[in-house]
């Protein structure tokens, strides 16, 4: 063992049994010790040393505390190149490049003009984060022409004009469709399908008697592809390319053209004797064998987290690249940046009588524990101390609680036992099909979704929650933190809504709009104008939460969630889907100006967990809801009356301006039922999506399309049946 392994091992034994020789009965927690942590990239020259380093750093955390199972050696039995052994890398990027290169196309693929012109005027698109940097969706469109996943297969509707509305194409997918873009006449398509487990024969001495037995090589392992379909014939599309790589898909963007893709392969080192390292395959031919690079910092789970780039107009590879890091899903992009972040957990080790509780991740670095914001949780701390009806206490009586939260938490850094949750943060500079690494940040807490990130003015703005156990309980608070161009922290705002969670955000220019909730929803503006000093402006406390926010304009703010109330125990019963409009114009003093609530307990819309589904226009006057309205109703039985829940499936349209706020326009209806069935999962009359081709609104189900008018909502201009159901639960209509 090297002598930088047997440091932290021999210094925490030196404490163990100082604790052990004083006789104390309450044995303290341990003081953490942790060796620097490395932002440094590195690039590794070969499988074996993968599968080294990641033998070596599973085995042992960082501070030298051995894990408790076994990890499976993965060595001189497997010999090759990648995927296969211990063989050298192929060429490097650079070189490899230069092999690959295409040109850049001066037009963004080809253009169909014949069917633009014989289009709407103009048509609504997908609902994104950052202008200029499109996002993938199970449903495009364009001036006539509908794209969407249904079920199993790729399906295109000629939608406009809508009186003769049909389906043109079909196009059966044999694995999973996730998402799709669509940019001219061309169509990128993304799947996931399965790899077979392979297995390889043992050996084994059994008593003198040889006996064979098959040993996992690589286990089922998922596999993402990025199909590039030729769409100039609508009725008759074209498969151009097939692109395959090794790993489970994440998420993608479009940037012009210029698709950048982004998987993950989960590492089972325990579980295989080879590391399989993703390899982007045209069919099965190979086409880039991407670098690896990694730091040299043991974690507790690896992925190859590989990002492509891929121009859809050309039909051509641009580059690929891969990084062993952490496990994780949450990616935001801007036009020049790609933000990769995972959850990274730091458990401490305590001493415990008998001998040393080992660590079940890595201990966090001393720096992470010397200030405010820190996060996580530590074992065997109660939670008690907090009342179950701590929401229903006056307002003297919770901040008494809170107060002595926080003191906890400032205790529990002075002994170092505060578990730790912190957001890792990858910056990878994206430009014209290039793909190269720039930075590595940390941030403490957890974040909610893409939201709670956002570039501006080449600094990350970050929004997160902390949660710490301490002896007096769990004390929750949120922060916002700056980061530079470097990655390196430059401001901070710490210890916001005390008890509270964040549910949604929204960074426009240089403010923050906030909501968090645990009983009462705090509407925060929050001014980033200074980036090294953030700072409150104003705050709104109203019933109810909001999971998504939209801007209206430059001083209103929509959200959408749910409206809550305190039921007869002190908590919280949330009820029906619930839309707000605030007034920012007065930023100490931010207004909620009009309201909305649709549907009792129960009811529900993919709005709240994905913006793709929310659609709003204001040029148009036109905001669009997907609902799954739920009313409990007086069902007459015999002689008593049972309260019975009716379920409503469709979408509600308004109008909103801030002078009158929400004017319901109509509602399209898919579907109803009344047999209580609704919470077991998605009819297939839930409506996912909606958009707009000139001057007719389209809802989507899994069933079907419904066109109506955008001057007469009520009245439906034609419906268009959509193969594969999916998934059908009840009730059925």
């Amino acid at each position: 063992m090297s002598l930088q392994k047997c440091i932290p091992l021999l210094f925490a034994s030196l404490i163990l049994l100082a604790i052990l020789a004083s006789g104390c009965t309450n044995v303290p927690a341990l003081t953490t010790v942790t060796t620097p942590v490395t932002t440094d990239l590195k690039k590794f020259n070969s499988t074996a040393e993968i599968e080294q380093y990641i033998r070596d750093s599973m085995a042992t955390d960082q501070a030298g505390v051995y894990r408790t199972y076994p990890v499976t050696a993965m060595g001189p039995g497997s010999a090759g190149g990648w995927g296969s052994g211990g063989g050298p890398l192929l060429a490097s990027q650079e070189s490899a490049k230069s092999s690959m290169a295409v040109p850049v196309p001066a037009a963004v693929g080809a253009v169909d003009y014949s069917a633009v012109r014989s289009g709407a005027g103009d048509y609504s698109t997908t609902n994104i984060q950052v202008a200029g940097v499109d996002e993938p969706d199970i449903v495009k469109n364009d001036a006539r022409y509908i794209y969407t996943i249904s079920g199993q297969t790729l399906t295109i509707v000629d939608a406009y004009p809508a009186e003769n509305a049909l389906v043109i194409s079909k196009t059966e997918i044999s694995d999973t469709p996730k998402d799709l873009f669509v940019t001219g006449d061309r169509l990128v398509l993304f799947t996931v399908g399965w790899d077979s487990p392979e297995y390889s024969e043992v050996n084994i001495d059994s008593g003198g008697t040889d006996v064979i037995i098959r040993r996992p090589v690589r286990s089922n392992s998922p596999v993402t592809h990025a199909v590039i379909y030729d769409i100039s014939n609508r009725k008759n599309p074209k498969m151009l390319k097939d692109y395959s790589i090794e790993g489970d898909y994440t998420d993608a963007r479009m940037i012009g053209s210029l698709v950048y893709m982004v998987t993950r392969e989960q590492v089972y080192p325990y579980y295989s004797d080879r590391i399989i390292v993703p390899t982007l395959r045209e069919s099965t031919k190979t086409i880039v064998q991407p670098d690896v690079w990694y730091f040299d910092n043991p974690d507790q789970q690896y992925t190859f987290t590989t990002v492509t780039a891929i121009d859809a107009g050309t039909g051509k590879e641009k580059n690929a690249q891969t990084y062993l890091l952490g496990s994780g899903n949450i990616l935001y992009v801007s036009p020049d940046a790609m933000y990769v972040s995972y959850q990274k957990y730091h458990p401490v080790v305590y001493p415990v009588r008998g001998g040393m509780e080992p660590a079940t991740s890595l201990p966090a670095p001393l720096s992470w524990v010397a200030g405010p914001g820190v996060s996580g949780s530590t074992g065997g701390v109660s939670s008690a101390a907090v009342p179950q009806d701590f929401n229903a206490l006056d307002e003297g009586e919770k901040q008494a609680i809170v107060s002595s939260l926080r003191s906890g938490e400032q205790d529990a850094i002075r002994r170092q036992e505060a578990d730790q949750t912190s957001t890792v943060i990858h910056k990878i500079a994206i430009k014209d099909g290039t793909i190269q690494y720039v930075a590595k940040g940390e941030v403490p807490g957890t974040l909610k979704n893409q939201f709670s990130m956002d570039e501006y003015n080449d600094n990350l703005r970050v929004a997160t929650t902390s949660s710490v156990y301490t002896r007096s309980g769990q004390y929750t608070y949120n922060n916002v933190y700056v980061l530079n161009g470097k990655m390196e922290r430059t401001g901070a705002l710490t210890h916001l809504a005390e008890q509270e969670t964040i549910y949604s955000t929204r960074f426009i220019g240089d403010r923050l709009y906030m909501v968090t909730f645990k009983r009462i929803d705090p509407f925060f503006v929050i001014d980033l104008s200074t980036p090294s000093k953030p700072k409150v402006l104003g705050k709104l406390k109203i019933p109810g939460y909001s999971d998504y926010l939209h801007p209206y304009d430059a001083t209103h703010i929509i959200g959408i969630g749910k409206e809550t109330a305190t039921n007869d125990w002190g908590g919280v019963s949330t009820s029906g889907v619930k839309i707000a409009l605030f007034d920012v114009s007065d930023v100490e003093h931010p207004q909620q100006l009009d309201k909305v609530q649709i549907g009792d307990a129960g009811s529900d819309s993919a709005a709240l967990t994905d913006h793709h589904a929310f659609l709003f226009d204001r040029n148009k006057d036109l905001l669009v809801i997907p609902v799954r309205a739920v009313s409990m109703a007086q069902v007459s039985k015999g002689d008593y009356y049972n309260h019975q829940p009716q379920a409503w499936y469709g979408a509600y349209v308004f109008g909103l301006t801030p002078e009158t706020g929400f004017t319901l326009k109509g509602t399209v209806q898919h579907g109803s039922g009344d047999n209580g069935y609704y919470y077991y999962g998605s009819s297939g009359s839930d409506v996912k999506r909606s958009l707009y081709i000139g001057d007719v609104l389209y809802t989507m189900s899994s069933k079907q399309i419904k066109a109506n008018s955008l001057d007469n909502i009520n009245t439906t201009i034609s419906t268009i049946p959509l193969p594969g159901m999916g998934d059908v639960y009840y009730p059925m209509v």
